[in-house]
C-alpha cells in the first residue's frame, strides 16, 4: 500500500469485546497486524450493540464495549483521535488512530443532553439508528422520519462537532437530516441503490443531496450491498465507484468498508490487507491519482476537518 488509509466504518470494537479477543491480532477482518502494512491508518470504530441479545441494557452494552475497546487502545498505544488535527497527524506523518462512532442511538438511551458528554469521550460520529425506529427516527427497513426528538438530536451534534451518519436512516429520515445540516452530513457505508437496489443503499437523489451539504458516501464491501445476488466481484465495485464518479462523486467518495460487520466480501477479500487489492484494481481501472487520494483518505479527512473540532 502506498496510499494512506481513513476508513469509515467498521464493527471490529464490539466484535473483540463480544470475543475477548485483542485488538493486535484477532480472528476478524481488522487487526493492528494487517494495518501495520500501511503507511497510515485511520479507523472510525463503531459501536452498534442494538441487535446483541443478553442482560444487560443497550446502554450498559455500550459502556461495556466502550471500557473494553478503550483498554485495548491504550495496551497496544493507539491513539484515541479527538480531533480533526488527530486525524490529519497520523494520516501525514505515519501510525495507527482510532476514532469513535455510534450506530444506534440506543446506546445513550437515545438523548440528545447527552451529545456532549460523548464528545468529551471521543466520540465523533453518530448514526441516529441501526436496522429498527428508535425515539429518534426511522429506520431503511421500517420507514418514518425524524421525531421532534431527533430533530434536537442533529442540531446539537453538529454544535457538538460529532458527524451525523445517515447510513440505516430512512430516506425520510435522511430527507429530514438534509433539511437541518448545517454542516456535511455523512453516509458512512453506503453503495448505489441504482447499482444494487438493496435498501440500504443511496438514490442518486440521496447521493446527489450529499454532495450538495460538502458531505461524502463511503463504499461498503458487503457482497450483498454490492450486487443482488449476495456474491460479488472486484467488477461490482467497479460499477458502484464509477456509477457514482459519473455523477461529479469526486471528491465525495470514500472508504466504509464495514469490516467484521459484513461476513461475504468481494471476491478475493478477506480482511483489511486486502484494501491493497483496491488499490490495485483502483488504478488498473484507470482511476487518477486525485481520485484514488480522494477514496482512501481526502475526501473523508476534508469531512473531518469541516466538522470536529
Amino acid at each position: 500500500m502506498k496510499y494512506p488509509v481513513l476508513d469509515g466504518h467498521c464493527d471490529t470494537a464490539v466484535e473483540l469485546w463480544r470475543k475477548g479477543e485483542s485488538l493486535a491480532k484477532n480472528s476478524g477482518q481488522i487487526s493492528l497486524a494487517q494495518a501495520a502494512e500501511f503507511p497510515a491508518y485511520v479507523q472510525f470504530f463503531a459501536f452498534c450493540t442494538v441487535w446483541i441479545e443478553n442482560a444487560q441494557t443497550d446502554e450498559e452494552r455500550f459502556a461495556s464495549a466502550m471500557a473494553y475497546f478503550s483498554e485495548q487502545l491504550r495496551k497496544h498505544s493507539i491513539p484515541l483521535c479527538r480531533t480533526s488535527a488527530d486525524v490529519s497527524a497520523i494520516l501525514q506523518n505515519g501510525g495507527v488512530g482510532a476514532a469513535l462512532s455510534i450506530e444506534g442511538a440506543e446506546a445513550f438511551g437515545c438523548d440528545p443532553g447527552r451529545l456532549e458528554e460523548l464528545a468529551t469521550q471521543g466520540v465523533r460520529m453518530i448514526a441516529p439508528v441501526w436496522n429498527a425506529e428508535n425515539a429518534l427516527a426511522g429506520s431503511c427497513m421500517t420507514g418514518g422520519g425524524l421525531t421532534a426528538q431527533g430533530r434536537e438530536f442533529v442540531r446539537r451534534a453538529q454544535r457538538a462537532g460529532i458527524l451525523v451518519d445517515v447510513s440505516h436512516s430512512s430516506e425520510r429520515a435522511f430527507w429530514d437530516i438534509c433539511e437541518l445540516a448545517e454542516k456535511p452530513i455523512v453516509a458512512s457505508h453506503s453503495n448505489a441503490k441504482a447499482v444494487c437496489g438493496h435498501v440500504r443503499n443511496l438514490t442518486d437523489e440521496q447521493f446527489r443531496a450529499i454532495c450538495d451539504l460538502g458531505g461524502t458516501a463511503g463504499l461498503n464491501l458487503y457482497a450483498p450491498f454490492l450486487n443482488a445476488s449476495g456474491e460479488a466481484s472486484m467488477d461490482d465495485v467497479r460499477r458502484h465507484l464509477e456509477h457514482f464518479l459519473e455523477r461529479d462523486g469526486d471528491g465525495h467518495l470514500a472508504l466504509g468498508g464495514d469490516l467484521d460487520g459484513c461476513d461475504v466480501l468481494p471476491d478475493g477479500m478477506h480482511g483489511l490487507r486486502d484494501y491493497a487489492l483496491l488499490e490495485t484494481n483502483f488504478e488498473k481501472w484507470g482511476f487518477g491519482e486525485q481520485i484514488v487520494r480522494n477514496l482512501f483518505y481526502q475526501s473523508l479527512e476534508k469531512v473531518v476537518k469541516l466538522c470536529i473540532m
